[in-house]
């Protein structure tokens, strides 16, 4: 049934019930033309919209000057995409995106070069920093005065139901679009693709389209960026994702000190325990992990007695299995952390602590 069917009975319900007929009386003079008074101008003492008003209002006006957007391009200078940025060091010109929105379109290589214009229109050439297609974030760096940084809040901190507002160019063309919403839920976990899942991310219901990526979701209360806009699932409406600040603060400085995120390393390769290769093992049904089928010569796995053939259910207390890829569940550590394994050998389990290692 339409929305159109639906609301014209109650339509009439309402004019039905709200309509009283008059008795009848004289007719009034109808006023000459011309002679109906001007309608009302706003009252001199009426309070001015403004950033006391209106917290959105009071966000726009401050943050709107740290958010860019960033144009992609291809070798020959012509744009190929653009998305949104912000930020985040003014003294040293380092900006924030999505990793996405740096990559080629087709392929997952980084653009050529890259155009970032402000919200007065400057229009400045950018390098790339770093990127991590793990957490799909990059940095980029500008050389330029006057710049004003956003500051990265603690997205731990933001209650669920905050007003939130999202700044950034949808579709490349409707540059400084602000919209607003609230912070839905948070420590939210997305698949970006089938081997990146991206972890700990808040939801809003702020609108955000094409060309918001890399753009800055915004605590109202604290004018503090406590999301990188991300995502939107393309089956619903209202149903967007940022990734934390507080994953982009860690990400972020170690683009910028490194170029590079730099995580643990065990040393195997492995292939994906099939539901057909567990019931042959005699494995318990529901059985799911890897299967290890090299180990690097001198790596922390070999150093752990780890075997060929071992299974690997789990890290930590973490299962591995479709949702949870061990690709997905490395992100968080980095060299020098301790992780336990648990493996089945020979149709029994036992756990193995491991050190990671630097990538060989």
């Amino acid at each position: 049934m339409s929305i159109r069917t639906v609301l014209a009975p109650l339509l009439l319900a309402f004019v039905a019930a709200s309509c009283v007929i008059p008795q009848a009386a004289e007719s009034p003079t109808p006023a000459p033309l011309g002679s109906a008074p001007p309608l009302p101008s706003p009252s001199a003492g009426a309070p001015a919209i403004g950033a006391n008003a209106d917290p959105v209002v009071g966000v726009v006006q401050d943050l709107l000057p740290s958010v860019v957007t960033v144009i992609n391009k291809l070798s020959n200078g012509q744009p190929q995409s653009s998305g949104s940025g912000f930020i985040v060091d003014a003294s040293r010109g380092y900006i924030v995106t999505n990793n996405h929105v740096v990559e080629n379109v087709r392929d997952a290589n980084p653009g050529a070069a890259f155009d970032v214009v402000f919200s007065d229109n400057r229009k400045l050439d950018a390098k790339l920093v770093g990127r991590d297609q793990l957490t799909d974030l990059a940095v980029l760096q500008v050389s330029a005065q006057n710049l004003k940084a956003a500051t990265l809040g603690d997205s731990d901190a933001v209650p669920v139901g905050s007003t939130v507002v999202a700044i950034g160019s949808p579709l490349g063309e409707f540059q400084n679009t602000v919209t607003a919403g609230i912070v839905s839920a948070k420590g939210r976990r997305v698949a970006e693709s089938q081997s990146v899942f991206l972890e700990d991310l808040v939801q809003t219901d702020a609108a955000i389209n094409e060309g918001n990526s890399g753009g800055p979701l915004i605590w109202a209360a604290t004018h503090q960026v406590i999301g990188v806009n991300t995502l939107v699932a393309s089956n619903a409406s209202g149903l967007g994702f940022a990734i934390s600040s507080n994953t982009v603060r860690q990400i972020a400085d170690e683009l910028i000190k490194n170029g590079k995120v730099v995580r643990g390393f065990i040393g195997v390769q492995y292939t994906q325990l099939s539901a057909r290769q567990a019931a042959q093992l005699g494995l318990p049904t529901g059985t799911t992990g890897i299967i290890v089928t090299q180990i690097v010569p001198g790596s922390p796995g070999a150093q752990s007695g780890i075997r060929v053939n071992d299974i690997i259910t789990k890290v930590n207390d973490q299962l591995i299995d479709p949702q949870h890829p061990l690709l997905s569940l490395m992100v968080k550590f980095r060299p020098g952390d301790k992780v336990k394994l648990t493996l089945i050998r020979d149709g029994r389990e036992q756990a193995v602590d491991v050190t990671l290692g630097q990538p060989q």
